[in-house]
């Protein structure tokens, strides 16, 4: 693998790991904030329901006898391996990070070896004493951060570019999984759908993603579980919607292939462009007629063939 081959798969994979990061833990806070409420329509103390979303069921199990609140807290959190839980991630997005100091702003790798730092000054107990949704608002904002300063301070080239695609196929994976968490925290029935506590969970949802007044201005206060997909799968002008960020991967794609003077599309552009145009294409009560789900798995699955064909068109990786 040539040298601009590796710069090139080491920003692409800064961006997504820090925006990994960044999911796992609002998938946390949304699967927290629903176990505080003591409730008749579902089992709390059950934390399957995220495990399963961020598809870290099975490799829990192996070291793990029970989905319990802290254990899979420090699972996601803390456990060095799993080599998707927050503090791999950012140690790794660090570590990435150095290697392309002279293709980064200084201020983003400050932001970055902040995070590190400050991160690494944490650990199951201290999460407990201070409350996981002060840790969680820590990870938001350090997330929030890195964002702005990288927005500011980077020169639009090739290397911006495959941060920008890492950054957005990784947001609407996590984003995917995220309303994934919460189709599978369970009601005991069908009548249990829109009770408070379902209605409670909805908006943690919107909260969590920064995403509650972008669905106050298109809707009303009312929480809509329908209407709450929608804003996450369909709106375009909400940053952490599904077909905003492919919007934004398919035009750094472009950017990328126009700069290296490439004059036709890669198979992973048209990979992202094809998925793009599926969701510009459709609509909400098509996605729940299907079944969320369904739908949802369906999506996550063409992000990992984009990512596959990622590797295969940019990063050296064979067929």
């Amino acid at each position: 693998m040539g040298m601009l081959s590796r710069i090139a798969e080491s920003l692409y994979w800064l961006g997504r790991l820090m925006e990994r990061a960044q999911g796992i833990s609002i998938s946390l806070q949304v699967q927290h904030s629903s176990s505080l409420e003591v409730s008749e329509y579902f089992d709390n103390s059950n934390w399957e329901p995220i495990l399963n979303a961020v598809g870290q069921l099975s490799s829990f199990y192996k070291t793990h006898n029970k989905a319990n609140p802290e254990s899979v807290m420090d699972y996601l959190i803390f456990d060095l391996s799993n080599p998707n839980s927050i503090k791999s991630c950012i140690s790794k997005a660090r570590e990435n990070a150095r290697g392309v100091r002279d293709m980064i702003s200084r201020e983003t790798w400050e932001i970055i070896n902040v995070f590190y730092h400050e991160f690494n000054k944490y650990d199951m107990d201290l999460v407990k004493k201070e409350g996981p949704d002060t840790f969680f608002h820590f990870i938001r904002n350090q997330g929030y951060s890195f964002d702005g300063v990288s927005e500011i301070t980077l020169f639009r080239g090739t290397g911006y570019h495959f941060m920008q695609v890492g950054k957005y196929i990784e947001r609407a994976d996590q984003i995917a999984r995220i309303l994934d968490v919460k189709y599978h925290i369970p009601l005991k029935s069908v009548s249990d759908v829109g009770n408070p506590v379902d209605i409670y969970q909805w908006r943690t949802l919107l909260d969590s993603t920064g995403s509650y007044e972008a669905y106050v201005k298109y809707y009303t206060t009312k929480i809509e579980p329908m209407k709450v997909a929608e804003v996450l799968i369909f709106n375009k002008r909400l940053p952490r919607s599904l077909i905003f960020c492919m919007d934004e991967g398919l035009s750094s794609l472009k950017e990328i292939t126009h700069q290296k003077e490439i004059f036709s599309s890669t198979r992973a552009e048209q990979k992202i462009g094809k998925l793009y145009y599926q969701l510009a294409y459709a609509n909400i009560e098509e996605v729940f007629s299907f079944g969320l789900h369904e739908y949802l798995t369906n999506f996550i699955n063409d992000l990992i063939s984009i990512g596959s064909q990622m590797n295969v068109d940019f990063f050296g990786a064979s067929e």
